[in-house]
């Protein structure tokens, strides 16, 4: 039975979604399926082959593309609680950060995921920019040193529970305190989930799109796919509302492929040029070893 919890900083739950609830990004979840929930799944089969469990997971790449969805998809496919907690929110909150870690011990065997890993460990004199003054998605505040050290002890200590998959997240990896990701027994594998390509983006219209009720037949989704580069998931989500409100103003019955054309030209992509190459030119430069099981 889950603890009842009346705060925002962190939540226990049933998992709901699942991996066709998230649009794209067959690889991602792929990996995930074997570095998260096999674990959890056939931990005595693991043993008997000698595979050493990943002690922690860290999930990393833009904002927007439903990280935290796949984290609880991961709990889903492995029939065990989720257990959220916000790193945002658990800013300047030490004695919460040491409740919910508690309650992930209680609700074993669950998945721990904690969003926003640079904000709770970041790394000292890293530097944010993307290109020459683009400093998109910056964190606006800190940990400070003491909730940090807190924080990795809190790893530490979640690490000595059997059946607690730790799953985290961060923006970049490369702004993520090295003692966090770096450690054997702390963070120890790292997933990529890169910015969506035409592919993913296709697989976020199809969720999207098949919601929409007043849909005009014929409608080229592999087109509006490739018209919306740079964009994430909340990017193409906002393309379906603005061509259902272009449709509303032209008082349409349906939304035609013509609304949709020119919300692609109404909707600003969260992607940047620069931030995209700059997001492969961290993965290309980062160490393989971490990103296999």
């Amino acid at each position: 039975m889950h603890r009842k919890l009346s705060n925002i900083f962190y939540e226990v739950r049933d998992p709901v979604l699942g991996w066709d609830d998230i649009g794209g990004y067959a690889d991602v979840k792929e990996t995930l399926k074997e570095m998260v929930c096999l674990p959890l799944q056939k931990p005595e089969l693991l043993k008997q082959h000698n595979l050493g469990i990943p002690a922690g997971v860290m999930l990393w790449g833009p904002l927007g593309t439903g990280i935290t969805m796949l984290a609880e998809a991961c709990a889903r496919e492995a029939g065990v609680s989720f257990v959220y907690i916000s790193g945002q929110e658990m800013l300047g909150k030490g004695p919460e950060l040491i409740e919910a870690f508690d309650c992930a011990i209680h609700e074993a065997p669950c998945v721990l995921f904690i969003s926003d890993c640079e904000w709770l460990a970041p790394r000292a004199g890293c530097d944010y920019e993307w290109s020459p003054g683009n400093l998109r998605a910056v964190p606006p505040t800190f940990a400070d040193k003491d909730l940090t050290r807190l924080f990795i002890e809190q790893v530490d200590r979640i690490n000595q529970v059997q059946n607690v998959m730790l799953l985290g997240s961060c923006y970049r990896i490369d702004t993520v305190d090295q003692a966090l990701i770096k450690e054997k027994k702390r963070y120890n594998r790292k997933v990529f989930v890169h910015p969506p390509t035409a592919v993913d983006r296709r697989g976020m219209l199809n969720i999207y799109m098949d919601k929409m009720p007043n849909l005009a037949p014929g409608i080229d989704r592999q087109e509006l796919a490739e018209l919306s580069e740079g964009y994430v998931g909340w990017d193409i989500e906002s393309l379906c509302k603005r061509a259902t409100v272009n449709a509303i103003k032209t008082d349409s019955a349906t939304v035609t492929r013509e609304h949709f054309l020119r919300a692609v030209k109404e909707v600003r992509c969260f992607l940047t040029p620069d931030m995209t190459a700059k997001y492969h030119q961290i993965r290309d430069t980062d160490c393989p070893h971490h990103y296999e099981f």
